[in-house]
């Protein structure tokens, strides 16, 4: 083969690959600048809806709502008043008191089941948007409005009753059958809530939570990708992740009721 006979086949290679590369830069860059303006838009939605609002006629200089020591009083006061609207509902509900790493059961306002957080994350935005804006965000109980899980939120048992006492055995649960436990509760405010089990010592525990995540990502990138083809400005969910005993877990999901309230304390 000659070399003008080469060169034409190496650009003919090189062409439909350069346009791959680049096509395929373009859009992770063009994707990287959404999800930052996502993010941007949801840190502004929230200094925006709970900023504090100057009244007329007033002088309070804004910079008093910065001041650290005033920041964390409203934290405080913040949490006081979620757990008090909490307890008045009469209903079982959930507080997530991030400072201290505990997960709470709470009935009126007296907790009865209580367990140990041993891994927290919470995304940047938290962090990012006004400390005064997010603690007034979190003044009130959050709803649960959907849930996704590993496991039945009221699991049944389905028994034959016997003819008579001769056919009566008796029940002895299966305990043989350990089904990992892993859940996302989506809250009002845009907010996710990620509760998995700690223990991974299993090889099927540790599979199950790499595949429960990895399927919510799928789905959460297939409608940032909808909304990125039209053009449009995919949401920016708020999300915490944290890890409890599986045992506790269990029961805080099976406790708390579907259209049930959180309380955050962070």
């Amino acid at each position: 083969m000659s070399n003008n006979n080469k060169k034409k086949t190496s650009l003919i290679i090189r062409i439909p690959l350069f346009i791959i590369v680049f096509t395929v830069i373009s859009f992770i860059l063009y994707f990287t600048i959404m999800s930052i303006i996502s993010t941007s838009r949801k840190i502004s939605e929230i200094n925006s809806n709970f900023s504090f609002k100057q009244i007329e006629k007033t002088s309070i200089d804004e910079r008093f709502f910065t001041d650290s020591t005033f920041v964390e009083l409203q934290k405080e006061k913040a949490f006081i008043q979620s757990r008090i609207a909490m307890a008045a509902t009469d209903s079982i509900g959930l507080t997530l008191n991030l400072r201290d790493s505990l997960a709470l059961l709470e009935i009126n306002g007296v907790v009865v089941h209580k367990s140990k957080i041993s891994y927290l994350r919470i995304c940047k935005a938290f962090n990012k948007a006004n400390s005064f804006a997010v603690a007034t965000m979190l003044s009130s109980p959050l709803n649960i409005v959907k849930d996704t899980a590993t496991i039945k939120k009221m699991p049944l048992t389905v028994r034959m009753a016997p003819k008579d006492t001769s056919e009566y055995v008796p029940y002895v649960p299966d305990t043989s059958h350990s089904e990992p436990v892993n859940y996302i509760l989506e809250l009002n405010n845009g907010i996710r809530l990620f509760i998995y089990q700690q223990e991974l010592d299993k090889s099927e525990d540790f599979h199950n939570q790499i595949e429960f995540d990895l399927t919510d990502r799928v789905k959460n990138t297939i409608t940032a990708l909808r909304k990125i083809k039209k053009f449009e400005v995919p949401e920016y969910r708020l999300y915490i992740k944290i890890r409890i005993p599986k045992d506790d877990a269990k029961i805080i999901y099976r406790a708390i009721p579907r259209k049930g309230l959180i309380t955050i304390y962070w």
